[in-house]
């Protein structure tokens, strides 16, 4: 560093600090905040997934990542446990909202609100990317999550399933499950009833009752589906 950038850097810090301060202290932007639209109980399950499940061939998929928040999180636990060589991170989206054919389904056959149901229209896939492009082994698949073909993607040990609606939740976890690798694990956001986007809810216990698998919720709204 020269002297010209020690000066400057000698003078830019402390108004740094000033910055932060008063931000801290007289705005609400400052205060410590949970950046995630899943629970702490979800994340940590599936850092203790990873780990279960390092020494098993197998890739990553998160089906439904909105900004991209739990993907960020997942990147920083596979770089800092040095596993970037040994896997893929798949984020699955449409990056542009729901369907409207999913959303015409849960108005018309499941009587919720539509108005309920819009989001995530912010999204952009070549943002997404950008923001990703340091962490070359996250690959991001723009399609609806139903018509994916998830054999391709396969081997998959872990995959995180938050596309909230029913139409697409059930689709994919047929799909999903029998890609999945014996040992493998489907972790499934928004399993709870009576709740706006319960149609993961509904989706999730039927698949259950068809595969004869005993329902297990985390936290108050995680499924888990593992395979044996």
């Amino acid at each position: 560093m020269n002297k010209m950038s020690r000066t400057a850097a000698s003078i830019l810090q402390p108004l740094e600090q000033a910055l932060k301060h008063f931000a801290f202290t007289h705005t609400p932007f400052g205060g410590p905040r949970y950046p995630y639209n899943i629970e702490p109980i979800q994340l940590s399950t599936l850092i203790n997934e990873i780990e279960r499940l390092k020494d098993v061939p197998g890739n990553i998929l998160e089906i439904g990542v909105a900004r991209g928040m739990t993907t960020r999180f997942l990147c920083q636990h596979v770089v800092n446990q040095n596993l970037q060589d040994s896997l893929t991170i798949y984020a699955i989206d449409t990056y542009n909202s729901f369907t409207q054919h999913d959303l015409d389904y849960e108005v018309q056959s499941r009587k919720k609100q539509l108005a309920a149901l819009k989001g995530f229209t912010y999204t952009d896939f070549d943002a997404w990317n950008k923001y990703f492009m340091q962490y070359p082994f996250v690959k991001a698949i723009k399609s609806d999550c139903a018509i994916v073909d998830y054999c391709s993607l396969s081997p998959i040990k872990l995959s995180l399933l938050d596309v909230d609606l029913y139409v697409p939740t059930k689709a994919v976890l047929s799909k999903l499950y029998a890609a999945t690798t014996s040992g493998g694990v489907i972790l499934v956001d928004d399993v709870e009833d009576n709740k706006p986007y319960d149609g993961a809810y509904q989706a999730y216990m039927e698949f259950c009752a068809c595969q004869n698998i005993t329902p297990r919720v985390i936290g108050s709204k995680c499924g888990c589906i593992y395979k044996p």
